[in-house]
């Protein structure tokens, strides 16, 4: 035998010692649905001793989504905002290229200017249809 082959042997046969001796070869199969349904109803108990609603209406729904839409072009402006400088940083005295970064550094800043204010109303309008809700 070659000293590749004794060695990918050697490996083999510890794993399998190890196995064996920490009772992982020998414990009994679960099924991924109990385990599935172990992790959800120790998420479900977390949730509600942290006091957290589970419920998932059509309000708070739509605030999720039209968050994360928000996030997301937060997100895109602020790698414009981050190309824009290194532009910027990069250009060596070349006008053309001040320039286009000043314009698109103004530009991803008005940007993000309008995505936080667009953040802040819409996490307001959802808060008072959440309290409306509630009431």
């Amino acid at each position: 035998m070659t000293k590749h082959l004794k060695r990918a042997h050697g490996i083999v046969l510890a794993a399998l010692v190890l196995g064996i001796f920490t009772g992982s070869l020998l414990a009994p199969a679960t099924t991924s649905a109990h385990v599935e349904a172990t992790i959800l109803s120790g998420l479900y108990a977390t949730g509600e001793a942290a006091e957290y609603s589970t419920i998932l209406d059509l309000p708070t729904l739509i605030g999720n989504i039209i968050q994360a839409l928000l996030g997301a072009t937060g997100i895109i402006f602020l790698g414009i905002t981050i190309y824009a400088g290194l532009l910027y940083m990069t250009a060596a005295g070349d006008d053309t290229k001040v320039k286009k970064a000043k314009s698109m550094l103004s530009t991803s800043v008005i940007g993000l200017l309008i995505v936080i204010g667009a953040y802040a109303i819409t996490e307001f309008i959802i808060n008072q249809i959440y309290l409306a809700n509630i009431s």
